[in-house]
């Protein structure tokens, strides 16, 4: 007896239904990247979002028309990053300046942006956020924000086998638990290769003689 489409796993579901090319892989969404908001940058370049895209289970992909990068709407920072577009099944992020200038900031941010090493000044009107590095930005914007959005898409692909989330506030509980997955992931794949590259510098150092400085060489052995 064939399973009801309620009792299947959305993987499977996606495998079933996901539009695939002519060699048989996954179309992937279409990503536009249109120019940014004077002095600004995008976060997540199109390549770079075409190289996650690639590597993203599935689930995720199944139902995603598109990825936009757009200017950031207005002067403030982070209203809103991101947001995901039901109707039109995309997922717009918009672009942000390498050093932000905010009014206030939450203790749900400032733990955020900690995490990824940015860099805080406060003024008398106004939180200065700095960057280490444009690729650390990058890093915390597909951690927090992309991942979310594509979290709220998740959400809203399967509503018919999960059921619609009911509520904003436990639609955006939800998306964060779908970032937070993508996020423990990378830093297990960063915690991996740290723990890869320190096994190798002491199997070098293991394997190096080790080289008497007072000896001095033999006649026989000195080069002519």
């Amino acid at each position: 007896m064939s399973r009801s489409y309620r009792t299947l796993r959305e993987s499977v579901i996606a495998v079933r239904r996901a539009e695939r090319g002519a060699d048989g892989s996954v179309v992937l969404p279409r990503v536009v990247e249109r120019e940014p908001a004077p002095g600004d940058i995008h976060p997540l370049s199109k390549g770079t979002v075409m190289r996650v895209l690639e590597k993203l289970p599935v689930e995720y992909l199944y139902g995603l028309s598109r990825i936009e990068l757009r200017p950031r709407q207005g002067s403030e920072i982070g209203c809103p990053y991101g947001c995901y577009w039901r109707d039109e099944g995309a997922i717009i992020l918009y672009s942000l300046p390498t050093v932000w200038r905010l009014r206030g900031i939450s203790k749900d941010l400032v733990r955020s942006l900690t995490r990824f090493y940015a860099d805080f000044k406060f003024e008398e009107e106004a939180i200065l956020v700095s960057w280490r590095d444009e690729a650390v930005m990058g890093l915390w914007f597909y951690c927090d924000v992309f991942t979310h959005e594509l979290g709220h898409h998740f959400v809203e692909q399967y509503q018919n086998k999960n059921g619609r989330v009911q509520g904003r506030c436990f639609e955006e509980f939800v998306a964060d638990l779908q970032a937070r997955r993508f996020t423990e992931e990378v830093f297990a794949r960063i915690k991996s290769k740290r723990t890869l590259a320190n096994k190798t510098v002491q199997r070098t150092g293991a394997s190096r003689p080790t080289q008497s400085t007072n000896r001095m060489p033999s006649a026989a052995g000195a080069r002519r």
